[in-house]
């Protein structure tokens, strides 16, 4: 094939089915060990944006999956005699089962080890390739297992008598090999010029400006992406060169490729958003960019970076005994208690400490807030269906020209609130701050409860009244059904459970319902019967 054919074929390789939509990407995890939380943390992040743009009525696409290759795949299924495919198998297995216990709402799974994934990782290197951007040469540096990578004299440092790198700590050993090198340094400028014209490119910022300066204050060296099959067996083979395997993450990152479906025939949505941890940057910020730009394929959209999760303020390790497991959390405690404690105390631009008895709390504040909330408007002393009634045949506006004016105005205050919760919110889960998309959720619950404690409706009796506590329970019962539309993304099964009691219309779960008035149809059967316990139930530790 000439080059200009390899071109033209890797400008238009995706499937119509993909190519309309913002395909949203987790990054892949290394299949070294079992899941913990950091990896869950990944996966719900991106589970959240993707629902969200969903509940906007957007088309979307989205992928996570296990990344199989490489040396430390390698050493660990040698340490227990198993073969690496099935090694990997297992362990691949291990994160389907952390997605599906997770809610994770994934389209795509992808494996390295995929058949797919070969055609694509080849046919990536091979335009490379015949556009010119790969050479073979010796290759010295200080190579480190754990993080499948070489560093530079400037990247290593001495620390107990023992060679580590600056960025991770990891062991490190002087290597010398020939391989296959990518040539990175000569899309420095691009890459700088792309950082500089486009500023959300990285999120949050500070993991913009520390990429930038680092790109300006030193040169960027040309990329190993090959390792000799000699010492590396388990990979991919390099096209028409079998004694070299790729480098690791050059065979990860086309993943995304792979996922929609390259190389094929549609062209190439500018709308990938990846979604990484911040010991990736480089690899997703730098190579990543660059690579596309070499094969003349369009940019992500946006990369966004999240921090690590620690316990009790410590950096978790199986030595210490300290690593949470998610499957085992929500075993004891539903997963939706881990995804909204976790999107509610988390930022990206830093570390985030997980807490058992925080967890367990959250999940009891929730209890207090929305359930005793949905138990409270529910109660046999009032008359829901006649107060949703009153509304839909007069209109709001009609019903609160009938009471004084600072009952009117506390409610209308409310309403207004409500109604601007949609918009207030719709920025902060497109740019992943989840914890103040909560926030903004949360802190209308006390006004909301504050209804029942100032005008205390089970005591407003007698026609005078009627219409009050009419009014306070539909207030209370609609400003619940539009919190729980909106927290949808964030605990769609806690949502779902309480909309259900609510009885209100799947259909009518939409962004366009978020607003105070625009359903009437629901909860006319769902008063607490007798003894009829709160949906969740508190757990003692």
């Amino acid at each position: 094939m000439i080059r200009s054919q390899i071109i033209i074929s890797t400008r238009r390789f995706l499937s119509t089915a993909v190519s309309k939509k913002t395909v949203v990407t987790t990054p892949i995890f290394y299949v070294n060990s079992k899941p913990h939380i950091g990896h869950y943390y990944s996966m719900t992040l991106a589970d959240v944006y993707n629902r969200w743009l969903k509940f906007n009525g957007e088309s979307t696409y989205f992928t996570t999956g296990t990344d199989e290759h490489g040396l430390k795949v390698q050493t660990a299924a040698q340490a227990i005699g198993k073969d690496p495919k099935l090694f990997c198998d297992g362990l691949s297995a291990k994160f389907k089962e952390l997605a599906a216990t997770g809610d994770i709402n994934y389209d795509r799974f992808i494996r390295t080890t995929d058949p797919d994934h070969l055609t694509a990782v080849q046919h990536f290197w091979t335009v490379l390739k015949e556009n010119g951007h790969i050479y073979k040469g010796e290759h010295s540096g200080w190579y480190s297992v754990s993080d499948e990578c070489f560093y530079t004299d400037q990247d290593v440092e001495e620390v107990d008598g023992k060679m580590v790198a600056k960025e991770t700590g990891a062991s490190v050993a002087f290597e010398s090999e020939q391989n296959y090198f990518f040539r990175l340094s000569s899309f420095q400028d691009r890459l700088i010029q792309l950082l500089e014209s486009n500023p959300s490119f990285v999120q949050p910022a500070v993991y913009y400006t520390t990429l930038l300066k680092s790109l300006k204050a030193r040169d960027l060296e040309d990329l190993s992406i090959s390792r000799p099959g000699s010492r590396v067996s388990w990979g991919i083979d390099v096209p028409d060169d079998s004694s070299q395997k790729m480098y690791v993450w050059f065979d990860a990152l086309i993943n995304y490729l792979t996922c929609m479906g390259y190389p094929g025939t549609e062209p190439l949505p500018d709308t990938l958003v990846h979604l990484v941890g911040k010991e990736i940057v480089k690899f997703h910020c730098v190579h990543w960019p660059c690579f596309l730009m070499a094969c003349e394929l369009p940019l992500p959209r946006s990369v966004f970076v999240h921090g690590h999760w620690l316990m009790d303020g410590r950096k978790m390790s199986k030595s210490r005994g300290n690593v949470a497991d998610p499957i085992e959390i929500a075993e004891k405690y539903d997963i939706d208690a881990l995804r909204l404690f976790m999107m509610r105390f988390s930022v990206l631009d830093g570390d985030c400490d997980y807490s058992e008895p925080k967890l367990n709390a959250t999940r009891n504040e929730f209890i207090d807030k929305f359930c005793n909330l949905l138990t409270r408007s529910l109660s046999k002393k009032f008359h829901i269906s006649r107060a949703l009634q009153r509304v839909e045949q007069e209109g709001l506006p009609a019903l609160l020209s009938q009471v004084d004016d600072q009952f009117s105005k506390d409610i209308t205050d409310l309403y207004k609130q409500i109604d601007e919760l949609a918009d207030l919110v719709d920025p902060l889960y497109r740019k992943m701050e989840l914890h103040k998309a909560v926030q903004t959720l949360w802190r209308l619950l006390p006004n909301v409860n504050g209804l029942f404690d100032v005008y205390e409706p089970w005591k407003l009796k007698g026609l005078e009244n009627e219409l009050k506590q009419d009014l306070v329970i539909f207030s209370a019962l609609d400003s619940l059904r539009c919190l729980l539309i909106l927290l949808q993304p964030v605990i769609p099964n806690y949502s779902k459970m309480l909309l259900d009691r609510l009885q209100v219309s799947p259909e009518r779960r939409t962004r366009e319902f978020a607003q105070i008035g625009k359903d009437t149809t629901y909860a006319h059967s769902a008063t607490f019967a007798k003894g009829e316990k709160v949906p969740l139930q508190k757990i003692q530790l």
